[in-house]
């Protein structure tokens, strides 16, 4: 093994090691802050808040409407290029949360929240796919659609894999698309995709 090679490979160990930290979890606006345990309001919603203020004094009140989150889907639809990117997606995800734990304690469904949801859904497809350059944020992506597929397990419209309509629960169908993009995402699979290219025959 020559000593570039070793010092390849030891990059590909310490960017794995960033990745979590890169994907988010901090209160900075560059980058995802997850899903609060019960009864917690993380202290990391805080910037989310205040760019989307009227967003969330809606879905504070429980009465939120289109216009209410317009600006919001719109920068979640740019994905990684949208002026607030992660403070976007988190403030979908925090709403995606709640509306769906309300809907869930009701005994029966509302089809306009269903509908709301299954658009987010496709927002957050839209987010992945259009952001091909940027691992970190497409992992923050990923990180917020298995949260909420945990967390907030209420059947919404879906495309069933042959195209045709379906139930599915929660991002399920925002998780399939993710691995229909056959991509290795995260900064581990890019810089193993560079060694590749760099010494073929050593990866054959």
């Amino acid at each position: 093994m020559t000593r570039l090679y070793a010092f390849a490979i030891s990059l590909v160990f310490v960017f794995a090691a960033l990745e979590p930290a890169l994907a988010g979890g901090g209160s900075a606006p560059g980058s995802y802050c997850p899903l609060p345990e019960p009864g917690e309001r993380p202290a990391c919603l805080g910037p989310a808040r205040e760019t989307y203020s009227e967003y969330f004094t809606a879905l504070d009140t429980g009465a939120i409407a289109d216009a209410d989150a317009a600006s919001l889907e719109a920068a979640v639809a740019q994905g990684a290029a949208a002026e607030h990117a992660y403070l976007a997606l988190s403030s979908l995800t925090h709403g995606y949360f709640e509306i769906a734990r309300r809907e869930a304690a009701r005994p029966e469904q509302d089809p306009e929240v269903a509908l709301r949801l299954a658009r987010w859904n496709a927002l957050l497809e839209q987010a992945y796919t259009s952001s091909p350059d940027d691992d970190s944020y497409r992992a923050a992506v990923r990180r917020a659609a298995l949260e909420l597929r945990e967390r907030a397990p209420l059947p919404v419209p879906c495309q069933a894999e042959e195209g045709a309509a379906s139930a599915c629960s929660s991002t399920e169908s925002v998780l399939r698309s993710i691995d229909a993009a056959n991509e290795r995402a995260g900064l581990r699979g890019a810089l193993e995709r560079l060694l590749r290219r760099i010494f073929p025959e050593e990866n054959s």
